[in-house]
């Protein structure tokens, strides 16, 4: 079986000690692309790991962490508005000369270690639909991550006009809200990204089990988000692209179908909003 690792963060320290070999053997154990996400501290990293690896691709930020915590937003909207299309035009010229460059993320909205109060619910959404504006000027699918931000995430994502790329705006990356928002997303044109989390028994991973049940596979993919959330039973272990052939089978076990055919259209799914329309038939 062939496997897309959607998700992933090999320019992580974890990962400095044996990369090559790890790419060297995951690739023989099946894992046919991988997308890595990183922002501007590990560009160079990345860029040159695109060059040196076929099956590495990358998905980049070089805006989300634009002093947030400094700049007042009322009293700077020129600045912001600078930095914005400053990072528009660096990432236009980047993707120009690296066509391994696949997605705009990860678009951020994150509450596990901010008190959620209307405050915060307001700066954090302005920098939100920021990230996205990125996205969508740069012309690249949006990655999306929502952490303890279910609900204040999507109203962002309902008002914001985002293109299709081929199969779908964007990847609601390591997915962990309700059932039915998943549905919503799916309305909207987004795609929901699986992770190990399906193999946990943990609240998250029950959750994650029932988004499964609801989610049609033609609006999946499967990611490791490594070195976090390694499957079941290697739980305290690094995690890298070699485990997601546990997701895919617990994903299988879920919708009472075959590995392979989980594999294939997660897949396909994934080619076909990452490379485009064009670029698919020569995958």
């Amino acid at each position: 079986m062939k496997y897309f690792d959607s998700h992933s963060h090999y320019t992580e320290r974890k990962f400095n000690r044996d990369r090559h070999e790890l790419f060297v053997d995951m690739q023989k154990e099946g894992v046919e692309y991988v997308v890595d996400c990183f922002g501007a501290k590990e560009m160079n990293l990345g860029l040159s790991l695109a060059k040196k690896y076929d099956f590495y691709y990358m998905c980049i930020n070089d805006f989300s962490h634009y002093g947030r915590d400094d700049l007042d937003i009322e009293t700077n909207e020129a600045l912001i508005n600078k930095l914005v299309e400053e990072s528009v035009v660096k990432l236009r010229k980047l993707c120009a000369e690296n066509k391994k460059i696949v997605a705009y993320g990860e678009c951020w909205m994150d509450f596990r270690r901010t008190e959620k109060t209307p405050a915060e619910i307001e700066k954090a959404a302005f920098w939100f639909s920021k990230d996205l504006e990125v996205a969508r000027k740069v012309g690249l699918p949006a990655v999306i991550h929502s952490g303890n931000a279910d609900q204040e995430a999507f109203d962002v994502v309902k008002k914001t006009d985002m293109p299709d790329y081929g199969h779908g705006k964007g990847i609601l990356h390591c997915y962990l809200g309700p059932p039915q928002m998943a549905l919503d997303y799916i309305d909207m044109g987004y795609l929901i990204s699986v992770t190990g989390l399906v193999t946990h028994r943990s609240p998250r991973g029950k959750n994650l089990v029932e988004v499964v049940k609801v989610v049609p596979l033609e609006n999946m993919v499967i990611e490791t988000d490594c070195p976090y959330l390694t499957p079941e039973p290697f739980r305290d272990k690094r995690n890298d692209s070699s485990y997601l052939r546990l997701v895919v089978e617990e994903i299988a076990k879920i919708k009472n179908i075959s590995p392979q055919e989980v594999a294939e259209i997660t897949t396909f799914n994934a080619k076909k909003i990452f490379f485009g329309k064009k670029l698919l038939q020569n995958c």
